[in-house]
């Protein structure tokens, strides 16, 4: 038995100080590289309430009651606990171990053990105790070791990555650092090349391959994880010590994670904050200049750009995670500085709403400018969030100096907000008037909501009690302006069927659909509800 392997019953049963009590494996011989984790002795008949599983049980027997059906129940009871195993010394209460309970033993996979010759258990004790005391402490110095290589690469400015490959060579074989729902983010192979590792991985991942490994989460607080730490067994077998150097491994690549995400979301806070002071107007041009100038702007530029974003509201909640967006926002200012934009971007901790102002040194024309920031913040988005996720952008005026920036980005503030709510588009124009953006800013206006709710309420009553719906279709005709020929292709009817249809909306809703003002009405109740109120339909 090696220091640092595990201590099995099988080890155990090959010390000197066991071997003096002849012992002879009667049953469970499948099942002797269970772990040893402590001996017990013990002669009381209740003596599986005291264990706590992984113990080798010493006794004379004195605890085990007569009869068949008692000591079968003494074997379940032990096997419930899940014991190492049992040795029975025999000669002092017992000349054999009793039949009954060496085939119940054997049905329960429960090693059980005679001693034919007399034996101190305390020395049985303190040989198995330190041996377990020994391992463990090796243990616990190979894991100290490991920590402070681990950390003193990074200290002298390793990254992850480096950290990754000390830790296969430590363990000797490959590791893979997966990122929750994102694939595999980096692997440090050892002997196997690449494409085995990866393959390797993807079976595991895939449940078509029983390769032994050691996952690991990686935490990152508040019950989250960010993905998982996988060392794979291709090289050699892994043991214990390899999982501690998994398990310190973990940890330092968890703290790295989470320094850089309060690092990014610090960064986007401070730029917030700046750009709060900026919309409230609490600095002026001057000291605007040389505040952005810390914050990595330029100090002179041709233009500006204001820029208003909120996560869509149709996102799932990790998109509107404020560490996850603030990695977003550092990647925008790497892209957009890339392009020759430099951009101060930041949250605004007043409504959730991020801002932003993109320098331009030349006189490029807006909608070209505007189209090249919004590509840049989805390029950005995708890359840390995935295709679906994007946030909502609306672009403000061109400003000439920071004393022109506030106007700006309060009307971009106020368009994104209401764009959050209507139709998807690669950016919104917060200079071009909008009926989503009006609506928006009558949301709260009582005779708006009474207008809506009472103008559809006989249409909504009709869908809520009749397969065929209305709505749907009323929709579409406000939407494709009373083309009729378009509003039957869009909804796969024929024009018999449209014109039935618009008939029965009439009668219910008591209105004439060519009266341009009675549809003006329905198409801004429509759309109000849409938008704010829940379609009731």
């Amino acid at each position: 038995m090696t220091s640092h392997s595990p201590i099995t019953l099988r080890a155990v049963l090959k010390l000197p100080v066991l071997q003096r009590g002849a012992p002879e494996v009667l049953s469970g011989a499948d099942s002797l590289d269970r772990t040893v984790r402590w001996v017990h002795a013990g002669e009381v008949p209740n003596i599986a309430s005291l264990l706590k599983g992984g113990e080798l049980l010493l006794t004379t027997g004195m605890g085990i009651a007569a009869g068949d059906r008692a000591r079968r129940r003494f074997v379940d009871e032990l096997a419930e606990r899940d014991i190492a195993g049992l040795a029975i010394e025999l000669g002092s209460t017992l000349d054999r171990v009793p039949p009954a309970m060496v085939e119940q033993a054997d049905r329960r996979s429960l090693p059980v053990i005679a001693l034919h010759r007399e034996l101190p258990f305390v020395e049985v004790t303190e040989a198995v105790h330190q041996a377990i005391v020994n391992r463990q402490f090796l243990l616990m110095r190979r894991g100290d070791e490991v920590h402070r290589r681990f950390t003193g690469l990074m200290l002298d400015g390793a990254g992850i990555p480096e950290v990754l490959s000390a830790l296969a060579e430590t363990i000797a074989n490959p590791v893979v650092l997966e990122k929750a729902g994102g694939g595999i983010a980096y692997h440090a192979i050892h002997h196997a090349d690449d494409a085995t590792v990866v393959g390797a991985w993807e079976g595991r991942h895939r449940g078509l391959s029983e390769l032994d490994a050691i996952d690991l989460p990686v935490p990152m607080g508040g019950g989250e994880s960010w993905g998982t730490l996988t060392a794979l067994a291709l090289d050699s077998p892994l043991g214990d010590l390899d999982g501690i150097a998994v398990e310190r491994a973990v940890g330092l690549i968890a703290l790295s994670l989470r320094q850089h995400r309060e690092e990014a979301v610090l960064a986007a806070r401070e730029r917030g904050d700046f750009l709060g002071r900026v919309i409230d107007r609490e600095i002026d041009d001057a000291e605007a200049r040389v505040r952005a100038q810390t914050l990595g702007f330029p100090k002179r530029v041709g233009l500006m750009l204001p820029i208003a974003m909120v996560p869509s509201t149709s996102q799932a909640p990790m998109a509107t995670d404020e560490a996850a967006w603030a990695l977003v926002w550092r990647d925008v200012r790497q892209i957009l500085g890339q392009r020759g934009r430099p951009v101060v971007v930041g949250t605004h901790a007043a409504d959730g709403v991020t801002l932003a102002v993109v320098a331009l040194s030349d006189g490029g024309e807006r909608d070209d400018e505007a189209d090249i920031v919004a590509e840049g913040i989805r390029r950005a988005a995708t890359r840390r969030l995935g295709d679906s996720v994007a946030p909502v952008i609306a672009v403000g005026r061109f400003a000439g100096t920071w004393d022109e920036v506030p106007e700006s980005l309060r009307e971009a503030e106020e368009a994104v907000l209401a764009a959050a709510h209507g139709p998807e588009r690669p950016w919104h124009d917060a200079m071009r008037p909008d009926v989503d953006r009006l609506l928006w800013s009558l949301r709260d206006e009582a005779a708006l909501k009474s207008f809506s709710r009472t103008r559809l309420e006989p249409l909504v009553e009709h869908d809520r009690t009749h397969k065929s719906k209305l709505l749907p279709t009323l929709r579409t005709y406000c939407a494709l302006a009373g083309r009729k020929g378009d509003v039957a292709r869009a909804l796969h009817i024929e024009r018999q069927t449209l014109y039935y249809r618009l008939a029965r909306i009439e009668a219910l809703l008591e209105l004439d659909l060519s009266d341009g003002d009675a549809v003006l009405g329905i198409h801004i109740a429509l759309r109000s509800q849409e938008r704010f109120a829940g379609d009731g339909a």
